[in-house]
């Protein structure tokens, strides 16, 4: 069989078979994203221009991106069978898990505002904190798949229980983020109110620290020692370094950004000035954070 830099017809053949699955996802998605929102994708798009609309399903194919990349590394299987299985069947599932975190974290972290029913009015602020969602998600998915060393099917269960654990630390963030704003807003505006006056720097900025903050937690797949005899306390381990890496986010946000930022008053130039520069700041402050402990942190 013919072999250049370790690439064999057979591995072809299993590449190809895995980028037509991948083809097929990012093209189902499209229908499940007009289905679940019951709307035509094509039409909201491209007839109404509804920018909102865009940008959330834009985040769905980063996100869907994203967990793929854990799910297509690593070594092929046995045979080009169970390689198309394993990767659709890894594929549904993932889009399932992103919509249940997704789901969850729009009606527990944000119950007082639908986000679905202001990007169908064209609102780009719940686009933006819908991104963040989606995407926040899926880095945790990915963290968990990176961290459950069983090949096949027999890590499924563990993957599900640590994506759970490391999204039960998300919503815990992004609540921490709501009390936030609404303890320094001067206005006493909750963040409901700020993304239904389509405030555009409070949704950059939220979406950034929420996508730092998942970034941040995949450091526990490098921390929490992953033993497949002992599932119970290797998620216990798992629990305490998400819970302890967010923290460490949360603490190395604050002082840096208070450092770069020395003498602004960040919330009030983002939530009453509506300050989109600050925002993005922000933003790339807790993205710099969160992808700098990753790499230095996470496996």
């Amino acid at each position: 069989m013919y072999e250049f830099n370790g690439i064999t017809m057979w591995s072809l053949q299993a590449l190809a078979i895995d980028f037509a699955i991948i083809i097929a996802l990012f093209v189902s998605l499209k229908f499940i994203k007009g289905w679940v929102s019951n709307l035509h994708a094509n039409d909201e798009i491209t007839e109404r221009d509804n920018f909102a609309f865009g940008i959330s399903f834009a985040g769905g194919l980063v996100a869907l991106a994203i967990v793929l990349t854990g799910i297509s590394s690593g070594a092929f299987a046995p045979t080009l069978q169970q390689e198309a299985l394993q990767m659709g069947g890894y594929g549904l599932l993932a889009i399932v898990l992103i919509k249940l975190g997704h789901f969850f974290q729009d009606k527990v972290a944000l119950r007082k505002v639908s986000l679905h029913n202001e990007i169908v009015k064209g609102n780009t602020t719940a686009s933006l904190i819908d991104f963040g969602h989606v995407v926040s998600v899926a880095i945790v998915i990915r963290s968990a798949l990176f961290w459950v060393a069983t090949e096949g099917w027999h890590g499924l269960p563990v993957v599900v229980a640590s994506f759970i654990i490391a999204n039960i630390v998300l919503l815990a963030v992004s609540q921490y983020r709501v009390q936030l704003f609404k303890r320094t807003n001067r206005s006493g505006d909750c963040l409901a109110q700020a993304i239904l006056e389509d405030n555009l720097a409070v949704g950059i900025r939220y979406a950034g620290f929420l996508i730092g903050s998942a970034l941040a937690i995949t450091a526990a797949s490098g921390l929490a020692p992953y033993a497949p005899d002992n599932l119970v306390a290797s998620l216990g381990y798992w629990a305490v370094c998400a819970a302890v890496s967010s923290l460490a986010f949360i603490l190395l946000h604050l002082v840096t950004i208070k450092i770069i930022l020395s003498g602004c008053d960040i919330s009030d130039e983002v939530n009453r000035q509506k300050n989109v520069g600050v925002a993005t700041i922000s933003a790339a402050v807790s993205f710099a954070i969160g992808v700098t402990m990753a790499s230095l942190l996470g496996a």
